[in-house]
């Protein structure tokens, strides 16, 4: 039964670690041209992205990570 979980909660957190990158990278890379698009500088510019993205790449870990194990878990128990 370890062992179950145990894979459950490594293949949640391989989804949510995937996602969480994936998601901080596409907000950084939207904040740098709407911020370079309405003329900030590069040091304001920077600082947007590396918060906006810490922010979104955190949240949507956390979100997939609950509710990808919750929903794995769910599944194995049906089996």
């Amino acid at each position: 039964m370890d062992a179950e979980k145990h894979s459950i909660d490594q293949r949640a957190y391989q989804m949510s670690r995937t996602s969480g990158m994936l998601a901080g990278a596409i907000t950084a890379f939207i904040a740098f041209c709407a911020l370079q698009i309405f003329g900030f500088t590069i040091a304001e510019t920077a600082t947007w992205m590396f918060a906006l993205g810490l922010m979104a790449a955190s949240g949507t870990f956390a979100a997939v990570y609950f509710v990808g194990r919750s929903t794995l878990r769910r599944q194995m128990a049906a089996t």
